[in-house]
């Protein structure tokens, strides 16, 4: 009754502010900002862990349990939850609202670098990431060519990948498919028996021996050097010829195994569909 009562008393007032409305509305909605992928942050981290050979057992107590106590006590964490399976771990945290998913991020990052010692070996380096609805994949680029899958794949890592990573703009680039280079070492089980090898001593002894590491510091004169032992395999015949202690004597790797230089086994594949476009038909 109020607004009617206004508008026949008085007319103009209420057209003139009807008319100020309607032309801000105007102005406003010509001037607004428009994204089709607004920036939304969303306060979810995961860590990701590879343990390559280790059942989802092992990787509960001795990979996910303990990053689990490591991030418990970084603030404003609304829950965690953590999936295991063969060869990986994933321990997912959802922050509560006004959590800077940045600060989030280094912190947990902190947390995790600190317990990498108790890990075991054989784990990679876990991975830190947040979860970003607008970190998709712009871009799809094939590398192809007359080299095959392991040359192709050493050569997007070494060169192409680097110069791709440091366009201004790039967040990550991830390389599928290709075969990763591996030495594999193969054991006869006459060989095995015959000169009582443990295959779990072999693989201390070929670790031991591809260790690059500091050896302390010697002083000469006024003058202090830092010396480092360089013992890491840089060639497949360097690995052919270490020295294996055997029941019958040291022996070198070649005599007892087969050492070739080969391919990690494919467990996944990229392929590219070449589809060519329908053209318009009038």
């Amino acid at each position: 009754m109020f607004l009617a009562k206004l508008s026949i008393q008085k007319p103009v007032m209420v057209t003139m502010g009807l008319l100020v409305f309607i032309v801000f509305g105007i102005l406003g909605f010509i001037d607004m900002p428009l994204n089709l992928m607004p920036d939304i942050q969303i306060p979810y981290m995961i860590v990701q862990t590879v343990y390559p050979g280790a059942g989802p057992a092992e990787i509960e107590n001795q990979v996910t349990k303990k990053i689990e106590d490591a991030v418990a006590t970084v603030g404003m964490i609304e829950f965690i939850e953590s999936y295991t399976m063969e060869n990986l771990s994933l321990v997912a945290m959802k922050f509560r609202l006004g959590k800077d998913i940045n600060i989030a991020n280094q912190e947990v990052k902190d947390k995790v670098d600190a317990i990498l010692r108790d890990f075991p070996s054989d784990v990679e380096k876990p991975i830190v990431q947040k979860i970003d609805i607008t970190a998709q994949p712009f871009m799809d680029l094939i590398l192809s060519g007359n080299l095959d899958g392991k040359e192709l794949r050493e050569l997007a890592e070494k060169k192409i990948q680097d110069r791709f990573t440091q366009i201004e703009g790039v967040a990550q680039m991830e390389l599928v498919g290709g075969n990763k280079r591996q030495i594999d070492v193969k054991f006869n089980d006459k060989v095995v028996y015959e000169n009582k090898l443990s295959l779990m001593q072999l693989s201390q002894i070929l670790a031991i021996h591809n260790l690059d590491m500091p050896a302390g510091h010697f002083i000469k004169g006024s003058q202090e050097y830092s010396v480092r032992l360089k013992g890491e395999f840089q060639d497949i015949e360097a690995i052919r010829n270490a020295s294996v202690p055997t029941a019958s004597g040291v022996k070198k790797l070649h005599q007892i195994a087969e050492v070739t230089d080969s391919e990690e086994e494919v467990r996944t594949r990229a392929t590219f569909f070449d589809v060519p476009k329908q053209q318009k038909m009038d």
